[in-house]
């Protein structure tokens, strides 16, 4: 089976035709998006369930007319709000699954998303969770805030509410389906593990990978575990594409940003272990 991985997206229309196209072209039969599906500048309220209505809406059914499955989840910066819409057109075709927090079966393969991520510093705090090893980073928004239907309920100490109101990224992955044959399964998590380089931000020399998903890994030993969430990591000095947890390969593409006439994605062979990493003209 081969794999198409794309993260990052932000409701760019042009990188989603493209990784249609590439997807046709090559004959692969399955496209995975690893979150942020959706436009995160302007009016988020009014574009996001737009987006979803319209451009998925139809896009879904172009990759149906062509036999492709996708495998799906929103991010930090697709709205809270937007959750039951979202599931809702994705049940409007059977080959369309929304994974986060479920697991989804592609032939031989068990697939199992997760788009909780640890605290970031700006506003929107949709999908954050905190971990015991974790320090919060200064916060670049005054105040933060959890979206609602038609705003967001404004948080004005957010370090004290996330030191005494947000669940733990372990017991969010403790919640997560069992799979059934761990080498044969493959985990989509937006926020990537700490430690291999794959969560390197550009503006300081820090990693701000997970703990917690990195031992869940060590522990879980999947074939692979696929990420997204910072998007220049795997292009600063330090960073990497690609790394092992003893046998578990863990890839994290990257992306260019919003507007930019390149996009990155993965191609991934599960039969014959061989993974790439390609960036593309749009």
């Amino acid at each position: 089976m081969k794999i198409l991985y794309v993260t990052d997206l932000h409701g760019d229309k042009n990188k989603y035709r493209k990784t249609l196209g590439i997807a046709i072209k090559k004959n692969i039969g399955v496209i995975v998006n690893g979150g942020d599906m959706l436009p995160k500048l302007g009016e988020r309220h009014l574009e996001q369930p737009s987006f979803i209505n319209e451009f998925l809406r139809d896009y879904f059914s172009e990759l149906e007319k062509h036999g492709i499955t996708y495998l799906a989840m929103l991010g930090n910066d697709d709205l809270l709000s937007v959750d039951g819409l979202f599931d809702t057109v994705c049940g409007e075709f059977g080959n369309v699954h929304n994974i986060a927090g479920k697991k989804v079966c592609v032939g031989e393969y068990e697939f199992i998303g997760m788009n909780h991520i640890l605290d970031h510093p700006f506003g929107c705090k949709d999908r954050v969770v905190t971990e015991t090893h974790y320090i919060p980073q200064r916060q670049l928004s005054p105040v933060a805030g959890i979206s609602n239907e038609y705003g967001y309920d404004r948080i004005y100490n957010w370090l004290e509410y996330s030191r005494t109101e947000l669940p733990y990224m372990c017991d969010i992955l403790k919640d997560l389906p069992e799979p059934e044959n761990p080498r044969q399964t493959i985990y989509v998590m937006h926020m990537p593990p700490a430690g291999l380089r794959l969560g390197q931000l550009l503006y300081q020399d820090l990693d701000i990978g997970s703990v917690d998903i990195y031992d869940f890994l060590k522990e879980k030993q999947p074939l692979l575990s696929l990420h997204g969430h910072i998007h220049e990591s795997p292009d600063t000095e330090k960073g990497k594409w690609i790394n092992q947890i003893l046998d578990t390969t863990c890839i994290q593409t990257g992306q260019t940003e919003l507007n930019d006439n390149n996009m990155v994605y993965a191609e991934i062979d599960l039969q014959s272990r061989e993974y790439s990493r390609k960036i593309t003209n749009i």
